[in-house]
């Protein structure tokens, strides 16, 4: 269990520098590797980790801009101490970090992880619980239903969804008004 509090703190406290996009540098997304490397070197504690357990280059380079910034980010926040000397969550960074992330990413500016409280807040349960660590004081299921509520996926769902049903709405009305129009013209035709 980690203080909640204290990881949105130091989210919010993210470097500028870890908002540079890759194409900023000669090597694309070198960079971002280098960065996801280092991160991947403190979490286990092994300055000499093998590359193999590093996500691949060639993976990052073919992520989307918005993606491999968000990685950046991360690395910021996963440099907290209590991520420092622990190996056991490399598995878990790595989901979020290549498949949490990007999906993310699609919806969510990188500048809102820090400027936007609820965004703030989604990024670090997110990875909470791609790591399987609850924040201290909340059981599985209050993290889960909290984290729910801040799911800027199921938001972008119901915002479709009640896009959808309104223009189902005013497709009917129009239907509806063509045939109010067609049967007064009926009854004006027949007079």
């Amino acid at each position: 269990m980690v203080d909640l509090y204290s990881l949105l703190s130091h989210l919010r406290s993210c470097p500028e520098v870890f908002f540079a996009g890759t194409s900023q540098f000669q090597h694309g997304s070198i960079h971002t590797y280098a960065l996801v490397a280092d991160c991947f070197r403190l979490v286990s504690g092994d300055l000499l980790l093998e590359e193999n357990a590093i996500p691949d280059k060639e993976i990052l380079s073919k992520l989307e801009e918005k993606s491999r910034t968000a990685i950046q980010v991360s690395c910021w926040f996963f440099s907290y101490e209590a991520f420092h000397r622990q190996p056991g969550l490399l598995a878990g960074i790595t989901t979020f970090m290549l498949r949490k992330l990007p999906e993310l990413a699609d919806y969510v500016d990188t500048g809102q992880w820090i400027e936007d409280e609820d965004r703030n807040e989604e990024f670090v349960r997110a990875a909470l619980d791609c790591c399987g660590i609850l924040p201290d004081g909340e059981s599985e299921i209050e993290a889960a239903d909290r984290l729910d509520a801040l799911s800027t996926i199921k938001r972008q769902q119901v915002l479709k969804e009640s896009s959808d049903a309104f223009e189902r709405m005013v497709e009917i009305r129009r239907k509806m008004a063509e045939q109010k129009a067609r049967e007064a013209a009926n009854v004006y035709g027949r007079e």
